[in-house]
């Protein structure tokens, strides 16, 4: 496997540790909530190496052209048109992701997506579209300055509400990953050539998988309860047991979740093409968090002790 940099790892960590103290419940939520918080913490993280975010070459609204995924890509591919709904936040499979769209374009795009359905403005509808009533788009992360990723998630819409004013709310679900190949539209909305990357489940299957994620579950305990320790408070909404004994490839998505204040991670942990890989890297961050806890509890017993 190839080496993750320790400086980015360290800083993840750091931020992980960070939040366990002031915003764990929110985190510990698989599911999350639109926001237009956090964003990289400095370019430099876009180059680290062998792991980068893969990104479109140029800005929201300029001439694409989108890389391909790596010829050692393992995940099985197939290519469909897509229309794109850029955020700043990341779609990881497995996920829930609510949705308030208020934009006119983006109103659009939804109501044509939901064409056929109760509750929306069938005059923006548009019925010869070839996505209308396929419910059916894909979400990549863009960052401040405007960048978009060429991994994204494809969702699903579930239900939908039409408010009086036009806003819509929407719930998705996240299927499976695509990497975008070739753009096809870039206004009034993205519309691109996409492969579908799907995740080899069999692999859950497989005992040192098996025992990887075991691991991995440990040192999230370990961290998670030390960090909550050395703050003297308890978590409010615990993990389930069900939640840490979900299939390997599951549970390394939703252990990514808990990430929402650092998107580029998120994006980077979308990005990593096999569920061992990605389990390996949750290892290293919450075995960089565990000894960041264990360092803090040592300045606190040392200064106590004076």
């Amino acid at each position: 496997m190839k080496s993750v940099p320790r400086g980015l790892a360290a800083r993840s960590a750091h931020k992980w540790a960070e939040a366990t103290a002031s915003a764990v419940p929110q985190r510990l939520r698989p599911a999350r909530t639109l926001s237009r918080g956090g964003g990289l913490v400095s370019s430099l993280s876009l180059h680290h190496n062998n792991l980068r975010l893969r990104l479109l070459s140029g800005k929201a609204g300029n001439r694409f052209e989108a890389p391909r995924a790596g010829a050692g890509d393992e995940a099985r591919s197939t290519e469909q048109v897509l229309p794109i709904f850029p955020l700043s936040i990341v779609a990881l499979p497995f996920s829930n992701v609510p949705l308030h769209i208020f934009e006119a374009r983006y109103r659009v795009l939804f109501s044509t997506l939901l064409y056929g359905e109760e509750g929306i403005e069938e005059g923006l509808a548009n019925s010869e579209s070839e996505f209308a009533g396929s419910k059916t788009f894909g979400m990549c992360y863009v960052d401040k300055e405007g960048n978009i990723s060429s991994v994204g998630g494809v969702l699903e819409i579930g239900e939908h509400k039409l408010l009086d004013d036009g806003r819509l709310y929407i719930s998705t679900s996240c299927s499976k990953r695509f990497t975008v190949t070739t753009v096809v539209q870039e206004q009034p909305v993205l519309i691109c050539n996409v492969e579908y990357l799907e995740d080899d489940l069999q692999v859950d299957e497989d005992p040192e998988l098996q025992k990887l994620a075991g691991e991995v579950v440990d040192v999230f305990e370990k961290a998670l309860a030390l960090g909550m320790s050395l703050e003297g408070s308890e978590l409010k909404e615990p993990p389930k047991p069900e939640q840490l004994t979900l299939p390997p490839t599951e549970l390394s998505y939703w252990l990514a979740s808990l990430f929402p204040q650092d998107p580029q991670e998120q994006q980077l942990m979308l990005q990593i093409d096999t569920t061992k890989e990605r389990l390996m890297r949750l290892k290293e961050i919450f075995d960089a968090t565990y000894n960041y806890h264990l360092a803090r509890n040592s300045i606190k017993s040392a200064l106590s002790d004076e």
